[in-house]
């Protein structure tokens, strides 16, 4: 979603102030790991935690959330920018320093930082093994390359980026990390079920040395949230087996959740659903940014502490009926005073497709409808929709489900 900047700047930044206020100990520092590919009956869904030990010894310091799901394309093209985005994005093939590759259509959770944190690039690593083409932030007019992370591509292995990531803490000390382990979908890949799982144990491992280098280093110790997740599962054994992955069965889309650091519940277990667009914008409310374009929703639960000031966060009362639907929906919604609203729908790629309200209202109760129809008066495709319901500095998100008449 687009927030009207010009206007409301002095508000944001005081906004911002009061997020970066209410938390009790300072969150200022993440590190976010995606393993590509673990299927969850090997990780979390597995009760002897064979393969993942470090991780699940490591979940009584923090949080699992049990119902966390890859709810688009299984598949690492579209599901990593998603990660980064905080939506189901389009990504659009480019060239770009001689090299064929993908850029994300909306910002990423990089770009939201250094942006709105007036971040340089080395505090803001994306640390991966060597990719001669790597996948790119977007072009977004308001933000884009002068926001992208510092890349540290190198190595050639999961072993290798956990060397190069302890360098980058060492000599760089960044604020913010992504670290990208690309071996476990490569061995599940192979079809080899040893080598598959001794991949997983290895990227456990790694998150165990990752998580001992933060507190080990004072800069990072006890103000570091750091969230550990993947970009799809793999084929339960009704639909192929662990060696590919694409579809939608549980296999594919069942993946794995973990948070741990200041703000964090210890010990926690959420059983509440949640999907890929979630883990931005939760990375984003821990730092006190704001993912404007983002479609995710807060995971509210897993915090020990409201992440909003209550001052900030007045609850927005929100119906919606019918939902799903097949003609025609309405919203109700109330204002306790005159304010910005903006009003947003967007597809499962998370294409902008139509605008219902984007005006000061006055106070009171307001009721719009959506007929299923696109900016150009067109029918949309049945399918499930994302809204985005700004109110003031407030945001509320979720699902119109349009089922076709």
């Amino acid at each position: 979603m687009k927030f009207n900047f010009g206007s409301a700047s002095l508000i944001l930044i005081l906004f911002f102030s009061a997020i970066s206020n209410c938390f009790s100990q300072s969150t200022e520092k993440m590190m976010i790991v995606i393993i590509d590919g673990a299927r969850y009956t090997e990780t979390f869904g597995d009760p002897t935690h064979t393969y993942t030990p470090e991780m699940w010894n490591l979940s009584t310091q923090g949080t699992i959330v049990d119902n966390f799901r890859n709810d688009g394309v299984t598949k690492t093209y579209r599901a990593i920018p998603a990660l980064w985005c905080g939506a189901w994005t389009d990504v659009t093939d480019t060239t770009y320093q001689g090299s064929e590759t993908q850029y994300a259509e909306l910002p990423s959770i990089f770009e939201y930082y250094r942006k709105q944190k007036n971040m340089p690039p080395e505090e803001c690593f994306y640390i991966l093994k060597y990719i001669s083409s790597l996948w790119l932030p977007s072009f977004d007019p308001d933000y884009g390359p002068d926001y992208w992370p510092e890349f540290h591509s190198v190595g050639s292995t999961d072993k290798d980026v956990a060397t190069q990531a302890q360098l980058v803490m060492d000599n760089d000390h960044p604020h913010f990390m992504l670290v990208y382990l690309a071996d476990v979908d490569h061995a599940g890949h192979s079809g080899n079920w040893v080598e598959y799982t001794t991949a997983i144990h290895t990227a456990d491992s790694i998150v165990g040395v990752l998580w001992q280098k933060l507190q080990s280093d004072p800069f990072y110790k006890d103000s570091t949230t750091l969230i550990v997740t993947n970009d799809h599962g793999r084929h339960d054994d009704q639909h192929g087996g662990f060696q590919h992955h694409g579809c939608g069965c549980e296999g594919c889309r069942h993946i794995q959740f973990l948070a741990v650091g200041p703000p964090i519940k210890k010990n926690f277990v959420s059983s509440t659903d949640h999907s890929i667009p979630d883990m931005a914008v939760t990375a984003s409310a821990l730092l006190g940014i704001n993912p404007e374009k983002a479609t995710g929703n807060i995971m509210q639960e897993i915090f020990s502490y409201d992440v909003i000031n209550e001052e900030t966060n007045q609850n927005i009362s929100l119906k919606i009926h019918p939902n799903p639907f097949n003609i025609s929906t309405r919203i109700n919604y109330y204002l306790s005073e005159a304010t910005e609203v903006h009003f947003r729908i967007f597809n499962a790629t998370g294409k902008e497709i139509a605008t219902l309200v984007n005006q000061r209202q006055s106070p009171g109760e307001k009721s719009i409808k959506w007929d299923a129809t696109n900016k150009r008066g067109q029918k949309v495709s049945p399918g499930v929709y994302y809204y985005v319901l700004q109110i003031g500095q407030q945001r509320k998100t979720g699902k119109l489900i349009f089922v076709g008449e």
